[in-house]
């Protein structure tokens, strides 16, 4: 990854954002990449949960659709060289300082992969993430945490938060739309 710099060419630190939600990720997803969006930043989004499918893009608000760079893979690929390959050419290509991870973590509760095994992936999916944010950019990541019989692996959602600098949850609670539509005022 290139090194994020700011205007006096000193690096800039990442952040590892966490969002946690029981809605479907239909819900949410779009409005969330407006937000990430909303000031013309570019955005790239890493899409194992099919949800963005083009036509739904097309629809998207206009800053959405010009400021996407969507690359999808399918669940439990798992953080193989050549995904993670992509995301730099794509980072590069594009410029973006911001990366939207969903349904990246889906694979690991499948009751086909040991409990240990889930463990030890989701480690290495966080020397990833930590990786990422080292390089400067600002990684997104979207669990949905309620839905599925998630058993022994509740702390795998847990575990991420634990390591995230920020954690936010959808949908939003009242004060944090009243809060958030006052800063876009002032």
């Amino acid at each position: 990854m290139k090194l994020v710099t700011n205007s006096m060419n000193e690096p800039v630190e990442g952040k590892l954002t966490v969002w946690r939600t029981d809605c479907p990720l239909d819900d949410m997803i779009f409005e969330l990449c407006a937000n990430l969006t909303g000031d013309g930043e570019r955005l790239i989004v890493l899409d194992a949960s099919g949800v963005f499918d083009p036509s739904r893009i097309g629809r998207a608000g206009g800053t959405v659709a010009r400021s996407l760079h969507v690359l999808r893979t399918v669940p439990g690929a798992e953080l193989h060289a050549a995904l993670w390959a992509a995301l730099q050419s794509a980072q590069q290509r594009t410029n973006a300082r911001r990366v939207l991870l969903v349904g990246v973590l889906d694979h690991l509760y499948d009751r086909g992969i040991l409990t240990r095994d889930a463990a030890r992936a989701l480690g290495r999916i966080k020397l990833v993430f930590e990786a990422l944010t080292r390089s400067g950019l600002e990684v997104t990541v979207v669990c949905k945490t309620e839905g599925r019989d998630t058993g022994a692996r509740t702390y795998l959602a847990s575990s991420l938060c634990a390591f995230a600098q920020e954690v936010r949850y959808w949908p939003l609670a009242s004060q944090e739309y009243i809060d958030g539509a006052s800063a876009a005022i002032a």
